[in-house]
């Protein structure tokens, strides 16, 4: 994917941290059985796609987890939002260990723990309309819906930047972008305190990556939780996080502030991912900026990736 600027905003300054660790995952491990070459008798083997990952999410804070594909990151973020269970480790939520719940209090980690995936089209119900899409969440804790289900999803609509008269649409009557709104809009319906965003902007063209991003910089201004953002680019990575997590075969090879790691890498695999890294050279990114700034507002992205 080439680089993204995105054109009205600078990348925003890292947060200060409070000390407090919303989310704290320690020594995680995940392991798959795979099948053993000696025939149907042999003993299957183990593939340990995440190996003892620790790390924090602070409260307000945007910790970017990165690397390549295969490097075990979604894992980490399925185990995190416990779609998927660990294999040993452990993760604990503002306080409270959630490795192991089950029941009522699985659901209620859920509420405050929302994904936003990677491809819109194949997380959104395709039969359904953005009205039950956004309320699906509130039903299925059986919460009521403030003000019924047409006003809340409007409401929500509006805020992630979709014309809300549009509520009763399939997602297939999307593009790509605002297809991915709608399902920010369905993980903001639960208020929730983490969003997990798994390569949320990869699938999408590099000017809508750009608008999403500054939605998702907006939406955590105005609500106060937290990201951890799966992504593999390091150009989008730059533009939201205050905190980088580089990650390597499972392992997490390097993290810190996202300057001191973009500036100053210390491990070898971050300074190969970096200088993969597309350049922009400085009087095309001026003349681009200078470009945007006298032209009128465009209308709302249609295209898809």
């Amino acid at each position: 994917m080439s680089t993204i600027s995105t054109g009205t905003e600078a990348p925003a300054a890292p947060a200060a941290r409070t000390g407090q660790a919303l989310l704290t995952v320690t020594d995680v491990v995940k392991e798959f059985a795979v099948p053993g070459t000696g025939g149907l008798l042999a003993r299957a083997d183990t593939f340990r796609a995440v190996d003892g990952v620790s790390l924090e999410v602070g409260d307000r804070e945007t910790l970017a987890l990165v690397g390549e594909s295969g490097s075990g990151k979604s894992t980490t973020a399925r185990i995190v939002a416990r779609l998927m269970d660990a294999t040993s480790g452990e993760i604990v939520f503002d306080g409270e260990p959630v490795t192991q719940v089950r029941g009522e209090r699985l659901r209620r980690f859920r509420n405050d723990v929302q994904v936003v995936f990677q491809d819109p089209y194949s997380s959104l119900n395709p039969r359904h309309t953005v009205e039950r899409i956004v309320t699906a969440p509130l039903v299925y804790q059986g919460h009521d819906v403030p003000g019924g289900t047409r006003a809340f999803t409007q409401q929500l609509m509006e805020r992630v930047g979709l014309d809300p008269d549009h509520h009763r649409r399939y997602p297939s009557q999307f593009s790509g972008g605002q297809a991915q709104r709608i399902g920010i809009a369905r993980a903001l319906a639960v208020s929730p305190r983490l969003v997990v965003c798994d390569e949320a902007v990869s699938a999408l063209d590099v000017s809508v990556q750009a608008q999403i991003i500054n939605l998702l910089r907006r939406l955590q201004r105005e609500e106060g939780f937290s990201y951890l953002f799966i992504a593999h680019d390091l150009a989008v990575v730059r533009q939201i996080a205050d905190r980088v997590a580089v990650m390597s075969k499972g392992r997490i090879v390097e993290q810190g502030a996202r300057d001191a790691v973009f500036d100053d890498p210390q491990h070898e695999y971050t300074r190969t991912l970096l200088a993969a890294v597309p350049r922009i050279r400085p009087e095309w990114e001026r003349a681009r900026r200078e470009a945007a700034r006298a032209r009128p507002a465009a209308p709302e992205e249609e295209t898809t990736a």
